[in-house]
């Protein structure tokens, strides 16, 4: 049987998004070898990728892990989050990144800010769908997604899925594959 990771990632080569149904804090090696599959190399301008998070905790934590990586890679990566500077965040993006790592709320504002341009888009990602759509970030999902040129998109369900979610998947994304994170 293929490691749910190898298969996580042939989906989103094939050009096809994907919903992986897995533990986020374990699984942040595989998320980090999605960004860099999407993401190789630095390039001006544009942010290539956004990745939103259920709160200022987690964005810091999954920006932390990348850190080191992305510095190898020479990519940027700005940390867009509640208890930030709105003013020092918005002018760090001006300046141009790779990756935005944030929660909706936040990134949400700065994208209505003009903050950045996601013309170059190439990942979206939601980590923990689930707890987004339930705290009631729905709209600034939806807001943000309706602006999305064509690019992959990774969600990420950490408890089962809900008929509400199914519904709200068809309509978010098309032609999505559900790959499940092994049981311990």
């Amino acid at each position: 049987m293929e490691d749910f990771g190898l298969a996580s990632r042939k989906i989103l080569k094939s050009g096809n998004s994907v919903v992986i149904q897995a533990k986020i804090e374990q699984n942040f090696q595989l998320f980090q070898d999605i960004i860099t599959d999407c993401i190789p190399e630095p390039k001006e301008g544009s942010p290539r990728g956004i990745v939103i998070c259920i709160d200022d905790a987690t964005s810091r934590a999954f920006a932390d892990f990348l850190e080191n990586k992305f510095k190898e890679l020479d990519l940027t990566l700005d940390l867009i989050i509640e208890k930030g500077q709105r003013v020092r965040q918005r002018n760090d993006l001006f300046f141009g990144t790779e990756l935005i790592v944030g929660t909706p709320k936040r990134i949400c504002e700065m994208y209505f800010q003009n903050g950045f341009n996601i013309g170059e888009l190439k990942l979206f990602m939601l980590l923990d769908m689930n707890m987004i759509l339930r705290q009631g970030h729905k709209g600034f999902v939806n807001r943000i997604s309706e602006s999305l040129p064509k690019c992959k998109k990774v969600l990420v369900e950490t408890v089962p899925r809900q008929q509400k979610i199914t519904d709200y998947l068809k309509e978010f994304m098309s032609g999505y594959k559900t790959v499940k994170e092994p049981a311990d």
